[in-house]
Protein backbone atom coordinates (compact mmCIF):
# COMPACT_ATOMS: atom_id res chain seq x y z
CA UNK A 1 0.00 0.00 0.00
CA UNK A 2 1.37 3.40 -1.06
CA UNK A 3 1.13 6.47 0.97
CA UNK A 4 -2.17 8.67 0.63
CA UNK A 5 -1.96 12.96 1.25
CA UNK A 6 -4.57 15.07 1.85
CA UNK A 7 -5.31 18.79 2.43
CA UNK A 8 -7.52 19.48 5.16
CA UNK A 9 -11.16 20.54 4.49
CA UNK A 10 -10.76 23.32 7.14
CA UNK A 11 -7.77 24.72 6.93
CA UNK A 12 -6.37 24.31 3.38
CA UNK A 13 -3.02 23.06 4.83
CA UNK A 14 -1.63 19.57 4.54
CA UNK A 15 -1.44 16.55 6.40
CA UNK A 16 1.37 15.70 7.49
CA UNK A 17 3.30 12.40 8.87
CA UNK A 18 6.72 10.73 8.56
CA UNK A 19 4.97 7.17 8.98
CA UNK A 20 5.99 7.20 12.92
CA UNK A 21 4.37 10.21 13.87
CA UNK A 22 1.58 12.38 12.45
CA UNK A 23 -0.98 15.59 12.66
CA UNK A 24 -3.60 15.13 14.91
CA UNK A 25 -6.43 14.58 12.42
CA UNK A 26 -10.30 13.02 12.43
CA UNK A 27 -10.95 11.02 9.44
CA UNK A 28 -14.08 10.84 7.81
CA UNK A 29 -14.59 7.67 5.13
CA UNK A 30 -17.69 9.00 3.06
CA UNK A 31 -20.18 7.30 0.90
CA UNK A 32 -22.61 9.69 -0.84
CA UNK A 33 -22.01 12.65 1.49
CA UNK A 34 -22.38 10.57 4.61
CA UNK A 35 -20.04 9.26 6.68
CA UNK A 36 -19.99 5.88 7.41
CA UNK A 37 -16.77 5.50 9.05
CA UNK A 38 -14.59 7.87 11.20
CA UNK A 39 -11.11 7.62 12.83
CA UNK A 40 -9.09 10.29 15.62
CA UNK A 41 -5.66 10.67 16.06
CA UNK A 42 -2.84 11.00 14.41
CA UNK A 43 -2.07 10.68 10.59
CA UNK A 44 0.10 7.68 9.53
CA UNK A 45 0.59 8.58 5.76
CA UNK A 46 -1.41 5.46 4.66
CA UNK A 47 -5.24 6.29 4.95
CA UNK A 48 -5.82 5.94 8.29
CA UNK A 49 -4.48 6.93 12.45
CA UNK A 50 -2.78 5.45 14.69
CA UNK A 51 -3.79 4.15 17.61
CA UNK A 52 -2.57 4.23 21.55
CA UNK A 53 -0.15 1.67 20.72
CA UNK A 54 0.95 3.44 17.88
CA UNK A 55 -0.10 0.44 15.42
CA UNK A 56 -2.36 1.60 12.37
CA UNK A 57 -6.24 0.94 12.43
CA UNK A 58 -8.21 0.05 9.66
CA UNK A 59 -10.91 1.04 8.38
CA UNK A 60 -13.93 -1.80 8.90
CA UNK A 61 -14.65 -1.15 5.23
CA UNK A 62 -12.73 -3.57 3.28
CA UNK A 63 -9.49 -1.94 1.95
CA UNK A 64 -10.16 -2.41 -1.71
CA UNK A 65 -13.51 -0.51 -1.43
CA UNK A 66 -12.12 2.27 0.88
CA UNK A 67 -9.75 2.49 -2.54
CA UNK A 68 -12.86 2.40 -4.87
CA UNK A 69 -14.08 5.62 -2.96
CA UNK A 70 -11.06 7.33 -2.96
CA UNK A 71 -10.90 7.20 -6.40
CA UNK A 72 -14.65 7.67 -7.77
CA UNK A 73 -15.54 10.10 -9.87
CA UNK A 74 -17.96 11.38 -7.25
CA UNK A 75 -16.50 13.91 -5.07
CA UNK A 76 -19.15 13.06 -2.00
CA UNK A 77 -16.84 9.39 -1.81
CA UNK A 78 -13.33 9.12 0.19
CA UNK A 79 -11.88 10.55 2.81
CA UNK A 80 -12.42 13.62 4.39
CA UNK A 81 -9.26 15.01 7.02
CA UNK A 82 -9.40 17.91 9.25
CA UNK A 83 -6.28 18.66 11.07
CA UNK A 84 -8.13 18.67 14.67
CA UNK A 85 -6.51 22.17 15.42
CA UNK A 86 -8.91 23.31 12.68
CA UNK A 87 -12.09 21.16 13.66
CA UNK A 88 -15.25 23.46 14.34
CA UNK A 89 -17.93 20.85 14.56
CA UNK A 90 -18.73 20.72 11.20
CA UNK A 91 -19.11 17.46 9.38
CA UNK A 92 -17.35 17.40 5.67
CA UNK A 93 -19.42 16.23 2.71
CA UNK A 94 -17.20 15.89 0.10
CA UNK A 95 -13.86 14.59 0.37
CA UNK A 96 -10.63 16.28 0.67
CA UNK A 97 -8.31 17.09 -2.33
CA UNK A 98 -4.59 15.27 -2.27
CA UNK A 99 -1.38 17.48 -0.78
CA UNK A 100 0.83 17.96 -4.14
CA UNK A 101 3.61 17.93 -1.25
CA UNK A 102 2.52 14.16 -0.61
CA UNK A 103 2.10 14.87 3.33
CA UNK A 104 6.07 15.77 3.51
CA UNK A 105 5.96 19.00 3.89
CA UNK A 106 6.39 19.37 7.60
CA UNK A 107 7.71 17.32 10.34
CA UNK A 108 6.47 19.73 12.84
CA UNK A 109 3.15 18.25 13.87
CA UNK A 110 -0.26 20.26 14.60
CA UNK A 111 -0.91 18.52 17.94
CA UNK A 112 0.70 15.53 19.12
CA UNK A 113 0.39 12.73 20.44
CA UNK A 114 -3.57 12.52 20.13
CA UNK A 115 -4.99 11.96 23.60
CA UNK A 116 -7.40 9.36 22.66
CA UNK A 117 -7.49 7.86 19.15
CA UNK A 118 -10.76 6.33 18.58
CA UNK A 119 -12.21 4.22 15.69
CA UNK A 120 -15.82 5.10 15.14
CA UNK A 121 -18.29 2.82 12.70
CA UNK A 122 -21.80 4.14 11.91
CA UNK A 123 -24.60 1.67 11.06
CA UNK A 124 -27.27 2.80 8.71
CA UNK A 125 -29.76 1.43 10.13
CA UNK A 126 -29.25 2.44 13.82
CA UNK A 127 -28.89 5.93 15.50
CA UNK A 128 -26.17 4.30 17.21
CA UNK A 129 -22.77 3.86 16.60
CA UNK A 130 -19.69 1.85 18.54
CA UNK A 131 -16.36 2.80 19.07
CA UNK A 132 -13.69 0.42 17.85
Amino acid sequence: MGCFSFICKESDKPVSSDSFNGDSVRMYLLENGKVIEEMRGEYDSYGRCFDSNGKSMTWNKDWSEVCDLMFSNNESDGIAVILEKYFNGEIPTTRSDDDPSQGWSSTDFSISPYSKPSHIIYDKNEPFYKVK
